[in-house]
């Protein structure tokens, strides 16, 4: 895979997040140090009792299935310490920041939780809540193990590993309904790059044939994120520079305006009530055919299978057009709290996310692809197994989701979601006036990074 040259990341303007400031974070329990840890002895004690509470976003379906498929692998790794999972339902990052503030905050920080590797963890160094992993990292051989061209993303600006990964997916896909295309005798193109012209094209037909209450398009961006989710990969689709200018804090209005005046075409092929809608219920409308196609990343896949679609047969897939050759890098992985009860639990729990028989497993039913070098390609299916050679391809480049925590401060990213959803539901779509609202975004964030995707 060429890297897809992500430098590190420096963020040298200020954190604008009144709510997450180090004394919101005040210790409740002695935080734990790295140095005084004997990795090793803990990682091999598999008789040890505890608890390990383990916080996650994972509630669709599928994904649901694939985290208990995690917990239910550490029970036979660690037999005597007790999981206890907890689902925080919210998507893209978002939501576990404030509920791992608040958990904090009255001294129950959980021993390990979700998290995406990049600027959405800075919160939690800023305040010194994460253990370094550095000392696992070493023990479990992930530097050998990785994925080539991801290491970047998962190593801090203090060149520190916080962050076990445990699945990776493509976020720039459109995801169509093969039954409905053929219904209203709409012809699927014979490849999945579709250009502009030919996605303009299937919603142009899609809007004629579909009767009222059906649309070419939905959103289902109740929370706010899949509106990003969107803004993201038209940017992308729109020009790669603007990508990179952007979340390297170098804006300017006209590039916004010109990227959301593209949006604003694209709600016109959109469902009115699009935001009344969490994503996993628009896919349930999409299966239903009540909607053509939905834009979203590839943890659509196995909420798909769990409703009994097949790819190929009763779905397909484009890749969001304008991005032919580039792979948008959503990245999960589980980070270990320095002050909770039991931090040997948590890290017990993030060195078996890292485990051949997990990823296995984990892989199979998240449809996710493991960022482990070492495991076998027989745990894909056809879909999955394509995009990870997608993604280790020498002529295919990725880049990191703001939408999803890496590549903006997390200040940012929410605030962006915001002003993205107000602008998908707004009557107007007014570009300028909604690109003025982002441009300030940043501005007031103090984004500024080293970025470099276009050569």
């Amino acid at each position: 895979m060429k890297l897809k040259k992500f430098g590190a990341l420096l963020l040298t303007g200020v954190l604008a997040i009144t709510s997450l400031t180090t004394s919101a974070f005040a210790a409740k329990r002695e935080k734990r140090s790295a140095d005084d840890i004997d990795f090793a002895a803990v990682l091999e004690d598999t008789s040890a009792k505890g608890t390990v509470n383990v916080y996650h976003w994972w509630t669709a379906g599928g994904e649901k299935d694939a985290i208990e498929s995690v917990i239910d692998e550490f029970k036979g790794a660690y037999g005597k310490v007790k999981t206890k999972s907890n689902a925080i339902p919210g998507g893209a990052g978002g939501a576990m920041v404030m509920k791992v503030k608040v958990l904090q905050q009255a001294g129950k920080s959980p021993e390990t939780f979700q998290a995406h590797p990049g600027q959405e963890i800075q919160p939690y160094l800023d305040a010194n809540m994460l253990l370094d992993l550095s000392k696992l990292w070493d023990y479990a051989k992930l530097n050998e193990r990785i994925l080539p061209g991801i290491k970047d993303l998962l190593t801090a600006p203090d060149g520190k590993n916080y962050v076990v990964p445990i699945g990776i997916h493509k976020t720039n896909v459109i995801f169509y309904n093969i039954h409905v295309f053929e219904k209203y005798g709409i012809a699927i193109p014979d490849h999945e790059n579709i250009t502009w012209d030919e996605f303009w094209d299937i919603c142009d037909q899609l809007a004629a044939k579909m009767p009222d209450g059906e649309y070419p398009i939905d959103l289902g961006d109740r929370k706010g994120w899949p509106a990003c989710q969107v803004f993201e990969d038209i940017m992308m689709g729109t020009d790669p520079k603007i990508y990179q200018d952007f979340i390297n804090g170098i804006y300017n209005v006209e590039d916004v305006t010109k990227v959301l005046t593209t949006y604003a075409k694209l709600m016109d092929y959109v469902a009115p009530d699009h935001s009344s809608r969490d994503w996993y219920e628009a896919s349930g409308q999409v299966v239903a055919g009540t909607y053509a196609m939905q834009i979203m990343g590839t943890w659509m896949q196995p909420l798909m299978t769990s409703m009994g679609q097949e790819y190929g047969k009763d779905y397909g897939i484009f890749t969001f057009p304008g991005t032919d050759g580039w792979f948008g890098m959503n990245i999960d992985g589980f980070v270990v709290s320095n002050d909770s009860a039991d931090v040997e639990a948590g890290l017990r729990w993030a060195y078996n996310v890292s485990s051949t028989p997990v990823q296995q497993r984990f892989s199979a039913l998240k449809e996710s692809i493991s960022p482990y070098t070492d495991t076998p390609d027989d745990c894909y299916n056809e879909l999955t197994l394509k995009f990870k050679n997608e993604l280790i391809s020498d002529t295919i480049r990725s880049y990191p989701s703001f939408t999803h925590g890496t590549a903006l401060p997390w200040s940012a990213s929410m605030s962006l979601q915001t002003q993205v959803q107000e602008f998908a539901t707004s009557s107007d779509h007014d570009a300028e006036y909604f690109a003025n609202k982002i441009v300030n975004i940043l501005k007031e964030a103090g984004v500024k990074g080293e970025w470099n995707l276009v050569d």
